[in-house]
Parts: C-alpha cells; sequence; structure tokens
C-alpha cells in the first residue's frame, strides 16, 4: 500500500513539475506573441512636425516612476500618454502667452485714491506692420493706467490697450516689434487660433495662463459643454465649458486642444464662484470676428458714433424655450429718417449678428453699433419669420449720425 501511495504521488509531481515547465517555457512566448500583436496594429508614429517635441515611452515612463506619481510599466499605457504629450503641448504653446500686469487707481468712499495692481494672462496673435497684437480679457485691463507684458523669456515691456469690448469681455493689446530685445524675438512666437474647428464634448482641454499672477502655470482638462449660454444683464454669450482650473490670473489666458491650437480664450469673471471644478472659455470661433474688428478699428468718439435707429428687445429665454424663437434683438419699431428706415429692416425682425459677430443683448447691439462711425455699411443678420418659419436675412444698413434732441 505504501508502494502504491509512493507511486501516485511521484506521478503528482511529476505532473506539476511538467506543467510548471510549460508554463515558465511558454510565458516568453505568450508575451512576444502579444507584443508582436500589439506592434502589428499600431499605426507608425507620426514624423514630428517643425518645431514639435515628442517624449519616448521609455523616458517617460521613467520620468513617471522616478517623481512616483503613478508607476507605469505597461507598454500599452506608456504608448497611451505619449500620443497625448502635455508636456510638448504645453512647451509648443508658451511661447505664445503673457502675463498682463496693470496698474490701477481706486477711489475710496471718502474720495481717498490709491494705487493698486490687477494681473492677468494674454495671448500673443500676430505681428504686422511693425507691431505685435495680442488679445486678453476687457475685464483684466479696465480701468489700468499703465499695462506692462511679460513675455516667456522673463522680459518685460509696456504696452498700450488699442481697443476695447465690455460687452465681449476682450480687449486688444499692441506693442511696437522694434522696442523688443533679440532675445525675446527669438523667444516668443503667435498662437496658432482654431478659428472654426469644431470642439465636441470630452475633447481634452489645457489651460495655460497666469495663474493667480505667479506665472505661467498649465492646467488640464475635458470639454464638458460646447454651448454653454452665460447671461446677464448686459451680455449674453456662447461659452466652452471645461474642468481644467481656471483661476483668477488665468483670465485671458489660452484653452487649447492637444494640437496647442487656441480653441478659447479663459475667463475666470464668467465662472461661478460657488460652483467648484467647471471654467468657462469664450470660444475662438466668436472671439475671431471681435478680435479682428478691435485690431482694425480705431477708438469712436461719442460724437461720431453711429445710429441705427430701432426700438429693440432682447429676446429672453423663455421665448427662446417656450416659442422657439432664436436668441437675438427683437425690432419693435422703426424710426423714422433713422438709418433702419432706409434699409430693408423690418418690424418682427430678430438680429442676431452685426458684421458676422453675434449679438443676444441690447448692450451687445448697442457695443456693435457705436463701434463703427457714421456713414459706415454694416451687415445685420436677422431672422424672419417666412410661411411660419424663422429663415435667414442679411441686410445692409448704412449708419447715420444721432441726432441731437
Amino acid at each position: 500500500m505504501n508502494r502504491i501511495k509512493k507511486i501516485l504521488l511521484g506521478i503528482v509531481l511529476v505532473a506539476v513539475a511538467a506543467g510548471t515547465c510549460v508554463l515558465v517555457y511558454r510565458a516568453p512566448v505568450w508575451s512576444n506573441k502579444l507584443k508582436t500583436a500589439y506592434t502589428e496594429k499600431k499605426a507608425p508614429s507620426p514624423t514630428p512636425e517643425a518645431g514639435k517635441v515628442r517624449v519616448s515611452a521609455k523616458r517617460m515612463r521613467e520620468d513617471l516612476n522616478k517623481v512616483n506619481i503613478i508607476r507605469y510599466t505597461d507598454e500599452a499605457s506608456v504608448l497611451l500618454l505619449d500620443e497625448i504629450d502635455i508636456a510638448s503641448i504645453a512647451e509648443a504653446v508658451l511661447p505664445s502667452i503673457v502675463s498682463v500686469d496693470c496698474k490701477v487707481t481706486y477711489q475710496d468712499m471718502f474720495g481717498r485714491r490709491s494705487e493698486g495692481q490687477t494681473s492677468g494672462t494674454g495671448i500673443f496673435i500676430e505681428s504686422k506692420e511693425g507691431l505685435l497684437y495680442l488679445v486678453t480679457n476687457h475685464h483684466v485691463v479696465e480701468g489700468a493706467t499703465a499695462v506692462t507684458i511679460t513675455f516667456a523669456d522673463g522680459e518685460s515691456y509696456p504696452c498700450s490697450v488699442k481697443n476695447s469690448d465690455a460687452a465681449y469681455d476682450l480687449a486688444i493689446l499692441t506693442l511696437k516689434e522694434s522696442a523688443l530685445k533679440e532675445s525675446t524675438r527669438e523667444a516668443v512666437k503667435p498662437a496658432t487660433l482654431a478659428e472654426s474647428k469644431e470642439v465636441h464634448v470630452g475633447d481634452m482641454a489645457i489651460a495655460v495662463g497666469n495663474a493667480l499672477g505667479f506665472g505661467s502655470s498649465v492646467t488640464v482638462g475635458y470639454i464638458g459643454a460646447t454651448d454653454h449660454r452665460y447671461s446677464s444683464d448686459s451680455v449674453s454669450l456662447s461659452l466652452i465649458q471645461t474642468d481644467a482650473a481656471i483661476n483668477p490670473g488665468n483670465s485671458g489666458g489660452a484653452l487649447v486642444n492637444i494640437e496647442g491650437e487656441v480653441i478659447g480664450i479663459n475667463s475666470s469673471k464668467l465662472a461661478a464662484t460657488d460652483i467648484e471644478g467647471i471654467g468657462f472659455a469664450i470660444p475662438m470661433t466668436v472671439a475671431v470676428p471681435i478680435i479682428r474688428d478691435l485690431e482694425q478699428k480705431e477708438r469712436i468718439r461719442e460724437s461720431e458714433q453711429g445710429f441705427l435707429g430701432v426700438y429693440i428687445a432682447a429676446i429672453t429665454d423663455e421665448q427662446i424655450n417656450s416659442l422657439g424663437w432664436p436668441a437675438g434683438i427683437y425690432i419693435k419699431e422703426i424710426i423714422e429718417g433713422g438709418a433702419a428706415s432706409e434699409s430693408d429692416l423690418a418690424v418682427g425682425d430678430i438680429i442676431t449678428e452685426v458684421n458676422g459677430v453675434p449679438v443676444a443683448t441690447n448692450e451687445q447691439l448697442q457695443s456693435r453699433i457705436s463701434s463703427y462711425r457714421y456713414g459706415t455699411v454694416i451687415t445685420l443678420t436677422v431672422q424672419r419669420m417666412e410661411d411660419g418659419v424663422y429663415k435667414p436675412r442679411y441686410v445692409d444698413v448704412t449708419l447715420k449720425e444721432r441726432k441731437s434732441d
């Protein structure tokens, strides 16, 4: 009996040993097959574009493990991170980002005046005719007596506010190119604006700016909404919503996609202070027409501002939701002898755009109209009811001078 037990035990040990040998031997084969299959399926890496820096999977894995953020040993995970290389995106965008420091004068309730300083961010968008053009938020430079910008190389320069639009919270800064040091010229470059690129919910977004006035910062998140309606008494805007942190000081900075293109201009002013983890940016599809307009125009004196000649009312959210009316400005009455009376505008038209810039409040319409000198021909986009359906029309209007009472 003992002899039989010994024989059976020997068979079991041989079987276990054989199985172990098979597993130990076949494990490398299985691993190699998986690696081969993954390599065959993985698309070849694209040739890096000029100015872009790519980080190898090995280097990224070593860097992440070195700082003990999280350990990555799986090849697939490392390759995925390598495809969305935040460090390289930030490196490509930061030469376009400037910090904006403003001197402002305050007056207290007793009439005493004192000076202070505010900080924000700007984006270098282009250089033409010997000038650098930068965009920031209106509220960043509002009331400033002096504005200084600091580029990526740490050099600071005084600049001028060329134009500003409070209704859209945008402003244009200019600086003579000849004022730049050679080192600064080599260190900076204009941003790439995604003027008409679609933005989708779930896309990764990267906010780059001068958070809290402490210097350049980069935060990462995702797009939560692409048409978040922000409304107040004076403004109504369609905004990009993101969970990438946008803090005071980030205002005027860039919200970029994984291609390093600017898809929005961040604004901490538009964020809800009682809600955590939600930030907003003015989409470039809205901002670009206003930016181009502010670049080209001079500031118009009040006596030279154009006049449309209509009585108006902004369409409410209730009318939009319950009646299906488009967002815009409803024409209640056309003033006889005014500019509108000599155009194809009609009572009941809903004005939605002025020269391609959306308008949804009375203040926004007034801001657009008053930014043109009388005698200027502008194009209004209106929605007109035809056969029970609102259809777009484009109406040219020659603005007139406002008559004093």
